[in-house]
């Protein structure tokens, strides 16, 4: 495969995203092709990529000579034609297989030695690959949004998709200014899988009536020093983007127990409960940002067993700098159990290295330690402990660990 740096850069799709990708790489010095079918979508995403490099000029961190450098740099074209003599074209359009599909297999026909990346964060870059008949040359490259501020990208390995469309496709991303992790081709990648606990088994904790929305965020902020709570974030991400990603994720890796999900969950988004952007989620929102929970209960004391407390008295001793209540610790070491543990399944299943989950973790979810890093400074025995624990007190056996001789953490 034969690439030149000297080349466009193509991006198919001028939408939030690929506007972001679009920037991200003109920023870096790249020139840029950004195609879609329509020209006012292109002249649109063209304008507000430059009201944002105007905004950098504002703040100071560029000047007016970079940013007309970094505006020029990028062209839009409505024919797809155009990106024949691309490096590499990155395809962010919806999250449909089979318009994705149809997309690459056009794409790939035009731009023959092109390496075709797809922004996939659901689908099997190893099945668009294959329908599109180029399998070598499709890799994935999953950013995250904003594009031109998170600094994490997510490369990820089809079955067929060959050494040097990877290498490449990470040198790339890497040369924006990105930092990347390396991934196989699984459900939810790294981040997308290994942070589903945080919300699922926060949704279990309620949906059991140990303790109310706000105590859960409240727990997870103070004992985790988490930035944002779990409902809190579910709510600005969106319910029902959350219920997909979970949905797809449990759906594709055979609905193990662990990452079922949540009743409760779904319920609000079937009621078009969505979070902030509907006015109401887990929390009622106003247009002046003020919260309150939206899901009223009485919580119920949760019996901890005297194994149980022990277990998570030791783990919360190592994990958090902060005390608070036993209920407190609970949520904390429940929830954060349970996010260690999908990180040691995907260990296991080699997802991933272990330093680039945590790096994924920290980078894609601004999770304050790796969830592997964490585990270290805890203490493989003490988190064992903690899960067996937990995992007597379920009777869908998701606390159940893999065998730990397959992580090594320090």
């Amino acid at each position: 495969m034969s690439t030149n740096a000297q080349n466009p850069i193509g991006v198919i799709g001028a939408g939030t995203m690929g506007a972001g990708i679009a920037q991200a790489a003109a920023g870096a010095g790249w020139s840029v092709n950004l195609f879609d079918i329509n020209q006012s979508l292109v002249d649109q995403a063209k304008e507000n990529i430059a009201n944002r490099f105007i905004r950098l000029v504002e703040k100071g961190r560029i000047s007016v000579e970079e940013s007309v450098g970094c505006q020029e740099r990028i062209t839009t074209t409505i024919t797809l034609e155009d990106l024949s003599d691309c490096d590499l074209i990155v395809e962010a359009i919806v999250e449909d297989f089979d318009i994705k599909t149809k997309v690459l297999k056009d794409v790939g026909s035009i731009a023959t030695k092109a390496i075709l990346a797809t922004n996939t964060s659901s689908l099997s870059v190893s099945e668009l690959g294959a329908a599109s008949g180029f399998a070598d040359r499709v890799v994935g490259m999953h950013f995250f949004n904003p594009a031109p501020i998170m600094p994490l990208v997510e490369v990820v390995r089809g079955e067929l998709s060959s050494e040097p469309a990877i290498q490449r496709a990470t040198l790339l991303a890497e040369a924006w200014g990105k930092t990347v992790v390396q991934v196989s081709d699984t459900p939810g990648f790294i981040v997308n899988r290994v942070a589903r606990p945080y919300y699922l088994e926060s949704w279990r904790i309620v949906e059991d009536g140990v303790a109310t929305v706000d105590t859960v965020d409240n727990a997870m902020q103070s004992l985790g020093e988490f930035k944002m709570g779990p409902f809190m974030l579910t709510d600005l991400i969106g319910q029902d983007i959350n219920v997909a990603t979970t949905r797809s994720v449990w759906n594709r890796l055979g609905k193990p127990s662990r990452l079922a999900p949540s009743v409760k969950q779904e319920s609000l988004v079937e009621r078009g409960n969505l979070g902030r952007k509907s006015g109401c989620g887990a929390y009622a929102h106003d247009d002046k940002d003020h919260v309150v929970p939206a899901i009223i209960m009485e919580p119920e004391e949760v019996e901890i067993s005297e194994y149980l407390a022990s277990a998570i008295n030791a783990f919360c001793l190592e994990a958090s700098c902060s005390t608070g209540s036993m209920l407190e610790k609970y949520i904390f070491a429940r929830v954060l159990g349970g996010i260690i543990n999908e990180a040691m399944w995907a260990v296991t299943e080699e997802v991933a290295s272990q330093k680039d989950i945590d790096t994924a973790m920290k980078l894609g979810t601004n999770y304050p330690h790796g969830p592997l890093e964490w585990a270290g400074k805890i203490g493989l025995k003490k988190v064992q402990q903690l899960l067996a624990a937990l995992n007597e007190t379920v009777a869908d056996n998701r606390f159940a660990s893999p065998p730990f001789g397959t992580v090594s953490v320090s």
